[in-house]
């Protein structure tokens, strides 16, 4: 009888590990698959995102083409909102305007009036990027043909340029590069002046 017993509690401590091992199998598996689950499910947002990212231009476009605005064919294209280019680049589109005599570009300086008051592009519209908001309606036509947008390093102009893109303008430039490549003409406080600083010799 203690025999049988003795018999009866190994089998019972047997199929007590088994179904302990089972379990934590059984656990693990879970684990794998929730954690498939949650890297399918962050795969599906990230597809979501990008079909959004590249619906959201073509979308903003269409509106604009719709409320019969030009939109450029490059923007189409490309899906983008506004053109990059350099200083080199939107000096060289100034020049051309100027040669032809036709008033097709506006630039806007979207830095601190201190900023513009030391140097600025001849003919440029002072907006900080803080007032654009207030300002852009009223103060940029959305109907001509170029809207030059720079800051000093670039920042600024392309958060300018996302505002205005989706307020509808499609004829924007940023100048990536900034004031701090132009090499054509500047004017203000700074402009074509020189520091110079001139140690004391000692006595």
């Amino acid at each position: 009888m203690i025999e049988f017993l003795n018999i009866m509690v190994v089998i019972a401590i047997v199929i007590a590990l088994v179904s302990l091992w089972y379990a934590q199998r059984l656990g693990r598996q879970v684990k794998h698959l929730k954690r498939k689950e949650y890297y399918v499910e962050q795969k599906l947002n990230g597809i979501t995102k990008q079909i959004s990212e590249a619906v959201d231009p073509l979308r903003l476009q269409l509106a604009a083409i719709s409320a019969g605005y030009s939109v450029p064919d490059q923007l189409i294209r490309t899906g983008r909102l506004y053109e990059n280019v350099s200083a080199e680049e939107a000096e060289g589109i100034i020049a051309q305007t100027q040669k032809a005599e036709v008033d097709r570009v506006m630039i806007v300086d979207v830095r601190t009036p201190r900023e513009f008051a030391l140097r600025h592009i001849p003919g440029a519209k002072l907006i900080p990027v803080e007032e654009l908001e207030m300002r852009y309606h009223a103060e940029i036509p959305i109907t001509i043909e170029k809207v030059l947008v720079y800051c000093d390093m670039g920042d600024r102009s392309r958060l300018a340029c996302d505002y205005l893109s989706r307020q509808g303008y499609m004829n924007l430039y940023n100048v990536f590069d900034g004031l701090q490549k132009w090499k054509g003409l500047t004017l203000g406080e700074s402009s074509g002046s020189l520091i110079q600083i001139q140690s004391k010799s000692s006595a």
